[in-house]
């Protein structure tokens, strides 16, 4: 999935100059993760920290007496060199420097300063104000610039802008971050992107994001895509105390509270609690290594409210999760409420056609049955005829064997072939018209005219050992069921619904020369103690939306018939009618790569007094 809106890396404002080497020269290494300040630093000091370059220690000495404590900490440097070394422990929100240095020039201290620490503004002091300073000012990254000797007054506000401009100038890579963050749908594609998200605003060496257990509310590793082993226990506890404080906790390898003492590569975590409403939904923790910055107050910032959205993402993917299965549980309904609507209109027609056609159906099956035995009686009146001609024959009279020899003609093989086909048809016919009795009051049954036959506690596997022997069908079937299977069903109507099942596997076209011989098995089991009934056909192959229609009613195009078209009930019938005693039907893939019908029978009732 792609992102709608992707929070791009941080990146400066502008490229500043390298220093002149025979200035002074920023550390090597990667400035982007040397330290910010800490939580223990802002806790412990007024508010905003200000970084003070001057060579001149009465001016140096003035700003940190005038400042409001209760709003800046001043840190002192004498030079260039000097702040170097102070912005590679620690960092600051605002630096001032003067543009005159015994160690190096202004615009070369502001250009290794802002290539140390992007987010950091730098304000230039200067006694000697133009133009062409300060186009110089900016040109090298400052903030803006201040004339010397210093107006306290004056300074605070250029400090306070230059402070909130750093903090607008956040603001955008974390609008961009969240917008990506709730255009995630699924729980899925937010832990996909939770990673990356993360280290736009934060970064970090590794994450693990802690979700309760939703029967324990015991807090488990949700994703861990790094592969770095770490004490599920400590993650645990370091999480927890967040969540209880409502508060980030940062920590690092040289506090006593170190929840990670065995692993060496460690060296500052950060554990931010997710909170939906007041209900607590977790924790995100980051991690950075030994050699790695403490997290600083601003990542706190950031961290806290990238949390508060990874939040509200969790649970919108929730929410969306719930509607998703909602609306595929309304769907289906639907569409089983369409199968039995449609099955209910047959059954309504059906009912309606039998009462029409009852009395024919009566009368000629009456017809076929006293033709059936009419046949009987011919055929034994045949056989005695035949006997009497030869007996009459047999008497050596010429009238007599002429009689015999017309008999004979009468009653040759040609009537006896007549006879025969005639009472195989009566007895074809007979049996067709019990079949459509048997299609009328199953349809009849499913619209609702007729109640459901009763219950009882039936092992299902000799039913299906029934099966094993039948030679009428298109397949050798294979059953396994070495052990009783005790079900709650209507026997007549599982019976009936299984003759169908195992009729359509049997009968399915295949295209594969010598398919047919390829077995379709039939296994009875217990799971879960429910009673489960497994038709598993390993040439059926079904698209997934071939599976999903498969016991819809439909009319199809019937190849065996001649291009025809006919209305396909069988499966339908079976669905309902298993549908109406309790069971349920489905079909999925097989491993064998076909097709497996599974029927989950209603359990059986425990015996009385058991």
């Amino acid at each position: 999935m792609e992102i709608n809106q992707r929070a791009p890396r941080r990146r400066n404002g502008f490229a500043p100059r390298q220093a002149s080497s025979a200035g002074i020269s920023p550390p090597r290494g990667r400035f982007s993760s040397l330290p910010r300040r800490t939580v223990q630093d802002i806790a412990s000091s007024g508010g905003i920290s200000v970084l003070v370059i001057d060579d001149e220690p009465d001016m140096r000495e003035l700003i940190s007496v005038s400042l409001p404590s209760a709003e800046f900490e001043v840190v002192l440097a004498e030079g260039g060199r000097a702040a170097v070394a102070l912005l590679a422990t620690r960092r600051f929100d605002v630096a001032v420097t003067d543009l005159k240095s015994p160690d190096s020039s202004g615009m070369e201290t502001v250009a290794v300063l802002r290539q140390m620490d992007p987010d950091m503004e730098v304000i230039v002091a200067t006694s000697y104000v133009s133009s062409e300073t300060a186009r110089a000012c900016m040109k090298y990254g400052a903030y803006d610039y201040i004339r010397k000797p210093y107006e306290i007054e004056e300074l605070r506000h250029v400090l306070l802008r230059a402070v909130e401009k750093r903090r607008l100038r956040s603001l955008v890579p974390l609008y961009e971050v969240s917008c990506a963050l709730l255009s995630l749908r699924t729980r899925a594609e937010v832990l996909a992107h939770l990673g990356e998200l993360a280290l736009d605003l934060v970064p970090h060496q590794a994450f693990r994001l802690m979700l309760p257990d939703p029967d324990t509310g015991v807090l488990g590793i949700c994703s861990s895509p790094d592969g770095l082993e770490l004490p599920v226990e400590a993650l645990r506890e370091l999480g927890q105390r967040a969540i209880e404080r409502q508060e980030p906790v940062s920590v690092t390898h040289a506090a006593r509270d170190w929840p990670f003492s065995p692993v060496a590569r460690l060296g500052a975590a950060m554990a931010y609690p997710l909170q939906v409403g007041t209900a607590p939904a977790g924790s995100l923790i980051l991690l950075r290594g030994i050699a790695q910055p403490a997290f600083s107050v601003s990542e706190l910032q950031r961290g806290s409210l990238f949390s508060a959205q990874l939040a509200l993402a969790l649970e919108t993917a929730r929410l969306n999760s719930e509607m998703d299965a909602r609306v595929k549980d309304m769907l289906s309904s639907r569409g089983e409420m369409v199968k039995a609507e449609k099955l209910a209109t047959a059954g309504k027609l059906a009912a309606g056609l039998t009462h029409e056609l009852s009395n024919p159906l009566a009368f000629t099956k009456a017809s076929l049955q006293a033709l059936t035995g009419y046949s009987r009686n011919v055929k034994t009146l045949s056989a005695t005829t035949r006997d009497v001609a030869h007996e009459l024959a047999s008497r050596g009279e010429p009238r007599l064997m002429e009689l015999a020899r017309r008999l004979l003609a009468v009653t040759g093989s040609e009537a006896q072939a007549a006879i025969q086909d005639s009472a195989d048809a009566a007895e074809d016919a007979v049996d067709g018209i019990r079949r459509v009795e048997g299609l009328l009051s199953e349809l009849r049954t499913l619209s609702g005219d007729c109640p459901v036959a009763p219950a009882e506690s039936l092992d299902v596997t000799p039913l299906l050992s029934t099966w094993r022997d039948q030679g009428h069908l298109t397949r050798p079937i294979r059953v396994e069921a070495p052990n009783a299977v005790i079900a709650h069903v209507g026997r007549k109507e599982l019976e009936s619904s299984l003759t169908r099942l195992v009729s359509f596997l049997c009968d399915t076209p295949l295209e594969r020369p010598g398919a047919s011989q390829e077995a379709v098995v039939l296994r009875a089991e217990y799971d879960k103690n429910r009673p489960v009934i497994w038709l598993e056909d390993p040439l059926l192959v079904l698209s997934e939306e071939r599976r999903s229609d498969i016991f819809d009613a439909r009319i199809q195009e019937d190849s065996h018939g001649g291009r025809t078209m006919r209305l396909n009930l069988s499966l339908a019938l079976a669905y309902q009618i298993l549908r109406r005693m309790g069971a349920d039907l489905a079909v999925l893939p097989a491993a064998s790569g076909g097709s497996v019908f599974r029927l989950l029978l209603p359990v059986a009732p425990p015996p009385p007094g058991g």
